[in-house]
This record gives structure tokens, C-alpha cells and sequence, in this order.
């Protein structure tokens, strides 16, 4: 098991006031070091609800730096191309990005996913929150420290793993059918519970519905059976449409979105020679990240897509 889980813990309401970070990063599944430090929020507010939650005040920030400083010398070379877990993870990285924000950092490419999820789909409990978790896995927590908080988050991971006998990250989420979040370039997609999900996105099963193979005698020889591909780009020796109708007529199928099932992604060719020269569009940047995450998704130009259909 190859992961960092990481914990924020904030002054105010606002998600980009972080006061402490926490994290803990397994190696072959054994821990390889923790980090954990004050951060002085840029707008230096403390509500007394939050220091009832964590007791951190600013006066115990005062000596502290400020996030942007820490993301650069310390958290950045930790966390990028790193597979994240976090429990609840659509708070901590709703933080990681508005304080991110807060700074005009670009957001790093990373994968990552949520402990909280992934418990759901792996125990029947009664609740799933942190501190319930950690009293039904024996898991000693000293709730709301940033650093307790990750190594509570990292135990939960690995006892999934265990419960559900997978032998690295990647069967974790594949067998608990969660579906990891991605943050890349100025954008990110959420870690979510159920990959059926996926398939539900708005007008996507409408618009597959259009496609029908003309039959299914099919070569299933040929690389595009069974593949699932996504367009993206201007094409010119084919209408997206016709481009589309060719791949299922193969045998493969489309999708709107570059996701973790995604095997071929077919790139204009105007597009292709800016990727070739490290433009990359928002596909292309989930692309690299989804290949860095272990997933096997191939870029092809459109006269490289063309010239293999045309020896189908």
C-alpha cells in the first residue's frame, strides 16, 4: 500500500483558514514519516467554535508560518503524484483547494479518495464518522489533532484492505467500488461512493443511446473491442458523430469524460501538436494523472485513431 492520508483543521468557517496540517504516508504498507505543523491563517481569525473543536488559538500560531511558505519547502514535494486519502475527504480537499486559492498556488496532480466512502461500502456500521470508525476498529484517536486525525485516517484504509483482501490501493478502490477524485491544473473532480455514478452524468446514457453497432459480428481481435474511448479536440477527417458511430461499430464504446475505465482518448490533430508541445487541455491533464495513478489510458492523434480503424 502506497498512499499519504492527510487531516486540516481550520480557525474559522472559512475553508481556507488552515491552522494545522497532518500528514502520514505509507510505503509497501508500512509508515515512511509523518509531518504535522501550525499554520498561521493569512486572515488571522480564530472562532471560538472552532477552538472549542480543536483548541488550537492565535496565539498558538503567532511564531507559525503561513500555508504558502509550508506548501513550497515541505507539504508540495510530499504530495505531488501521490495517491491522497482523507476521511471526509470532500472537506479536507475542499480546503486543500480554497487555501490553494487563497494563495494563487496551482493545484497539484494528485488522486485521491475518501476513507469515509470506502468504509461505507466495506462495513455495515451505524455511523461512519471518524471517531466512530476508530471505536469500532480499535483504533486509539485523539480526535481533531491533525496528525491523529491522518494516522486514524491511514488505519481505516489499511484495515478496508485487509477486510476486503486486496493486495494494493488500486484493489481497495476497485473493490469497494468507490471512484477516486483527481485535482489537476485549475480544476478537480470529487471522490465519489458508487462508479455507477459515473454513468448517470447528465445527458451521458441519452447520447450513448444513439449509437448502435451496425452489427455484432465483430473483430475482437482488434485493439478498439471491448475499449472505451473519449474524444476531445477538433477532428477534421471525421464528424464527432461518425468518429463515435465508428468505434462502437468496432465493438467499443465512448464516453463524454476521461474516468478510470477510459482505455484510448482521440485528440484533434491541431490539439495533439499543442499536447505534443506541453499544452495540455483538461482531458489531457486527467489523462497524465489517471496514467500516474497506475490506470492504462493511451493518447492517440486523429491520423493515428483514422489509420487503425482503417485496418479493421
Amino acid at each position: 500500500m502506497n498512499f499519504i492520508a492527510l487531516d486540516f483543521e481550520t480557525a474559522n468557517s472559512s475553508r481556507s483558514s488552515v491552522c494545522s496540517i497532518g500528514l502520514v504516508e505509507y510505503e509497501n504498507g508500512q509508515p515512511k514519516r509523518e509531518y504535522y505543523s501550525l499554520v498561521k491563517p493569512r486572515r488571522n481569525y480564530f472562532a471560538p467554535i472552532n477552538i472549542s473543536v480543536h483548541g488550537i488559538t492565535k496565539e498558538d500560531v503567532e511564531e507559525a508560518h503561513e500555508f504558502d511558505a509550508l506548501w513550497h519547502e515541505d507539504i508540495q514535494p510530499l504530495l505531488e503524484g501521490k495517491f491522497l486519502l482523507a476521511h471526509n475527504a470532500q472537506f479536507d480537499m475542499g480546503v486543500l483547494r480554497a487555501v490553494l486559492d487563497e494563495y494563487n498556488i496551482p493545484y497539484p496532480m494528485i488522486a485521491y479518495n475518501c476513507t469515509m466512502n470506502i468504509s461505507k461500502k466495506t462495513w455495515s456500521f451505524p455511523r461512519y464518522n471518524l471517531k466512530e470508525l476508530s471505536h469500532h476498529l480499535n483504533i486509539d484517536l485523539n480526535h481533531h489533532h491533525a496528525l491523529d486525525d491522518a494516522r486514524a485516517a491511514a488505519q481505516i484504509f489499511l484495515d478496508a484492505g485487509k477486510h476486503l483482501e486486496a493486495r494494493d490501493e488500486k484493489e481497495v478502490v476497485d473493490k469497494s467500488q468507490t471512484i477516486n477524485g483527481m485535482m489537476f491544473d485549475a480544476s478537480y473532480e470529487p471522490a465519489r461512493l458508487n462508479r455507477k455514478k459515473r454513468a448517470s452524468k447528465r445527458g451521458q446514457k441519452a447520447e450513448a443511446k444513439q449509437y448502435m453497432a451496425a452489427s455484432h459480428d465483430f473483430n475482437t481481435s482488434h485493439p478498439f473491442y471491448n475499449a472505451t474511448f473519449v474524444f476531445t479536440g477538433r477532428l477534421k477527417a471525421l464528424k464527432r458523430d461518425e468518429a463515435i458511430q465508428r468505434v462502437v461499430d468496432l465493438g467499443g464504446d465512448w464516453e463524454t469524460s476521461v474516468q478510470s475505465t477510459t482505455n484510448y482518448v482521440v485528440v484533434g490533430n491541431q490539439a495533439y501538436e499543442n499536447y505534443l508541445k506541453g499544452k495540455k487541455s483538461s482531458k489531457l491533464e486527467r489523462v497524465e494523472t489517471l496514467i500516474a495513478q497506475g490506470h492504462s489510458v493511451e493518447v492517440l492523434s486523429e491520423d493515428e485513431f483514422i489509420r487503425q480503424l482503417e485496418t479493421a
